[in-house]
């Protein structure tokens, strides 16, 4: 062992590892649609199969909130449909998300999330390209998103200003900022602005 530890440091990298490759995805915590058509395509097609459909709309759902980087969205979809062959198809609209399975056999329709988060949508863009590059295995990529969506790669003081109360400093602190740095506002601005943020959070 080095001076610094560094035997000690890969063998704890080679046992997460291995403990991350030996996790699976527990199905029973999908909404029930999606555990409908997961048991279909799962019979139909095989486990991998049927979890990479579940990866591709639960990424489009992050990806595309408050109808953001829809042409990122799309791009990303596409490069996972054909590197794994998914027979599936998707129109990510304002208000609403569609995607359909097997020429229209299943349709499952999810609302546009408007509560926009760049650092998840950049978490799931990066877990995505991880699978299609072939580095994690569907099972990982998904215990991923679920622990993503629940704040474990976050730091502490991201969770607190990303739920509430902390939304309730956050948006009156941005909302006057942006009234006086791109706006030219005074302090009363800034005021008004806090206080229209407090509303809106």
């Amino acid at each position: 062992m080095d001076s610094f530890g560094g035997e000690k440091t890969q063998t704890a990298a080679v046992n997460r590892a291995v403990t991350l490759s030996e996790r699976k995805f527990d199905v029973d915590t999908l909404p029930a649609d999606m555990r409908r058509v997961y048991g279909h395509l799962a019979e139909k097609f095989g486990e991998e199969y049927a979890l990479l459909f579940i990866f591709t709309m639960r990424t489009a759902v992050e990806l595309h909130r408050a109808w953001n980087m829809t042409l990122l969205t799309s791009n990303i979809l596409q490069q996972i449909k054909d590197k794994f062959g998914l027979r599936m198809t998707w129109n990510l609209g304002v208000v609403r998300l569609k995607f359909r399975v097997e020429d229209g056999g299943y349709e499952l329709h999810r609302k546009v999330p408007y509560d926009y988060d760049s650092e998840y949508q950049d978490i799931y863009y990066r877990i995505a390209l991880a699978l299609i590059a072939g580095k994690i295995t569907v099972h990982e990529a998904l215990i991923y998103q679920t622990e993503s969506k629940h704040g474990v790669h976050t730091a502490v003081g991201g969770r607190i200003l990303r739920n509430f109360p902390g939304r309730l400093v956050l948006y009156p602190l941005q909302a006057s900022m942006c009234a006086i740095i791109f706006f030219s506002g005074k302090w009363i601005d800034a005021a008004v602005a806090a206080i229209c943020g407090l509303v809106a959070g």
